[in-house]
């Protein structure tokens, strides 16, 4: 198993089924023995909402910045 595999469902903390063979390990043990199995109806855990860049529409003015003195 690999790190971006999780082991425990984000919603309901049952373990995930394993993939392949390895991924049966006395720690995943303990977990199913504490957590159970996830039974798979868990509905999606809600995603924090992404903050976006604002829209560029091609308005922008020039500043008028004056020219340091030398």
């Amino acid at each position: 198993m690999t790190a971006d595999q999780p082991i425990c469902c984000p919603t309901c903390k049952g373990v995930l089924p394993g993939r392949q063979r390895s991924d049966y390990t006395a720690a995943r043990g303990r977990l199913v023995v504490v957590n159970g199995y996830c039974q798979g109806h868990c509905p999606a855990p809600e995603q924090p909402p992404r903050l976006q860049a604002p829209a560029d529409h091609g308005s922008r003015q020039p500043l008028n910045v004056p020219a340091p003195a030398l």
